[in-house]
């Protein structure tokens, strides 16, 4: 979690609050539905489909059931524009974790154009009114600057609409325009937010991909912006482009540069996060173990602190208690020292691994990726480039 998630206002007195009152308000308002069927009576009705992810244990989202969704006028907006259900993530972890929502409460609405498809989420507790400004701008395609304090609930709305908007228009094939949509979201992301940092960086790209697969002209455009980013020495942007234009050599062609040169080590480790998987993808092992993950154990520690912070709940937020993002944090590292034969380093990552979170989760983690590396290391028919 991040700040960015737990922006709107503080907590005081929580657990004082009833929740009598709420419970009633929830049979009111919220559909009786599985996620299924609410997403199908959605798209019936031309309604948007309105989940909100609570937990019994969660102070915050207590405090909504007794304020917010009692609000008479965020009822008769529910009830006119949007099909409703609400998910305890304790007794439906299927839909939480096809969701990938793992602190409440989390509120996501679909949009119901052609296929339903997820128009935005905020986090954390809402008032009635920050709520409604947001459910407005959801069912009419767009957000509303109001007043100061909903500008963060605008920006993402106005991506997620981008988002939504994009990839319906691919499904029509409508792909001059679809294009213009990434376009928009390739400059505005913001690179440094960990939502929006993390889809520029990843699902952006698998997405383009396949529109240029389907639409030249955006193929040249791209590589346009890729010789753009080389020319400005912008490496990150230059990585991911490679990607989206199948030109990974590119990448490996200049990693094999600066690895040799060790005034450029400093610019590996910097973009470390997208050199794995072209280095994974290539058999490169050996590569990532020496300069990816030189210092091993750093890393994993480094890794468990971010761990923990993101297991913290902020002022107006609770992190499922199942939630614990450190196991899928280390298998890279794990599995670079595994491919590249490196098993006594292997076994000492493994070992402070469970040193620092020896749950089942881990250990089938550390399992099956040992077995799954060991297995890929025996089907490659040379070995492993690279390494020190």
């Amino acid at each position: 979690m991040t700040n960015k998630l737990w922006h709107r206002l503080a907590l005081s007195s929580i657990l004082t609050l009833s929740c009598a009152t709420a419970a009633f308000s929830r049979a009111d308002l919220f559909s009786d539905l599985t996620f299924a069927q609410a997403k199908q009576k959605a798209q019936q009705d031309h309604k948007l489909l309105l989940i909100d992810f609570t937990a019994s244990w969660c102070p915050p989202c207590k405090k909504m059931e007794a304020s917010t969704w009692i609000d008479e006028g965020v009822q008769a907006w529910v009830k006119e524009n949007a099909i409703a259900i609400q998910v305890d993530v304790d007794e439906d972890q299927r839909t939480t974790s096809s969701l990938k929502v793992s602190a409440m409460p989390t509120i996501v609405v679909f949009s119901s154009e052609g296929n339903v498809s997820e128009f935005g989420r905020q986090v954390g507790y809402m008032s009635s009114s920050e709520l409604l400004r947001w459910l407005k701008g959801a069912k009419g395609g767009k957000s509303t600057d109001e007043t100061e304090n909903t500008k963060k609930i605008v920006d993402d709305g106005s991506v997620w609409e981008r988002i939504s908007g994009a990839r319906q228009l691919m499904m029509t094939q409508k792909h001059a325009e679809a294009h213009e949509q990434y376009i928009w979201l390739w400059n505005n992301l913001d690179k440094d937010d960990t939502t929006f940092g993390d889809i520029r960086m990843k699902m952006l790209p698998v997405e383009v991909k396949q529109l240029c697969a389907a639409y030249p002209a955006a193929k040249t455009k791209w590589s346009e912006l890729r010789d753009a980013a080389d020319k400005a020495d912008n490496r990150s942007d230059w990585i991911i482009m490679n990607g989206i234009l199948n030109d990974n050599a590119r990448t490996l062609a200049w990693f094999d540069k600066a690895k040799a040169d060790p005034k450029q080590h400093a610019a590996i480790t910097k973009n470390g996060a997208l050199l794995e998987q072209t280095l994974f993808q290539n058999c490169r092992w050996a590569d990532a173990a020496s300069y990816l993950y030189p210092n091993p154990l750093a890393k994993i520690g480094e890794y468990y602190k971010q761990s923990e912070k993101l297991k913290k709940p902020g002022p107006d937020t609770e992190v499922s208690k199942d939630f614990d993002p450190f196991p899928s944090m280390i298998m890279l590292v794990y599995g670079a020292y595994i491919g590249a034969n490196k098993e006594p380093e292997a076994q000492k990552i493994a070992d402070e691994c469970l040193r620092l979170d020896d749950t089942p989760s881990m250990r089938s983690t550390l399992s099956e990726m040992a077995k799954s590396m060991r297995a890929a290391r025996a089907s490659t028919a040379t070995p492993s480039k690279g390494g020190k």
